[in-house]
């Protein structure tokens, strides 16, 4: 029998959303509001930066072009700090046990790939939208990451964000979303574990 596949999304259920502390931390830099910072980012080059349609270092030049009194070198400090492991990562090893684990994100490989590095030993696949070309909701991603998995077993996915539950369910997987305050981790230990059929 195979095991269930648990697929998790980074940001906001393995490590810390960007939004909106990156973007405050931005505007105490620059002075430039996290509003500003936040529209002018999603309305000139967020669907291009996280499908990797453009390089990581577009990203900086963006930064300096809004902001050129911005000290790009503590811009890149603050995201680093920013980028924090939060409460799921540390139970990776034991769900690894029960259950085969599979990443889906949008995300920057250059930025995801070194925080994931220390559990990577429990993963099966890893699937970030900059290396592959397109972002969720689009339901390609989610095609890509469905040939990756048994098909046969209990899919369960994890997500922080609604809208990326519709693609996900049509493909047939059981969807939970990341809650702020984490509960939806004992939610999958107990599906995973078996305690709670789906």
């Amino acid at each position: 029998m195979n095991k269930p596949q648990l697929i998790l999304d980074a940001a906001g259920v393995l490590v810390a959303n960007l939004s909106p502390d990156y973007w405050n931390g931005i505007h105490s830099l620059t002075g430039i509001s996290y509003e500003k910072l936040k529209a002018l980012f999603k309305d000139e080059l967020r669907s291009d930066f996280w499908s990797g349609k453009v390089p990581e270092r577009r990203f900086w030049e963006w930064l300096q072009e809004k902001a050129p009194q911005i000290d790009i070198a503590a811009a890149q400090r603050l995201l680093m700090r920013e980028l924090k492991p939060l409460a799921a990562m540390s139970h990776l090893a034991s769900w690894s046990q029960w259950a085969d684990l599979h990443v889906l994100s949008n995300h920057r490989s250059e930025w995801l790939a070194p925080l994931l590095e220390p559990v990577s030993q429990y993963l099966k696949s890893v699937t970030i939208s900059s290396s592959v070309g397109c972002c969720k909701p689009d339901p390609r991603i989610f095609n890509r990451v469905h040939t990756k998995l048994y098909e046969s077993a209990a899919i369960v996915y994890v997500d922080d964000q609604e809208k990326n539950r519709i693609p996900a369910s049509q493909l047939g997987w059981h969807t939970i979303i990341a809650d702020p305050h984490e509960h939806w981790i004992e939610q999958v230990h107990f599906i995973i574990s078996g305690t709670i059929p789906i």
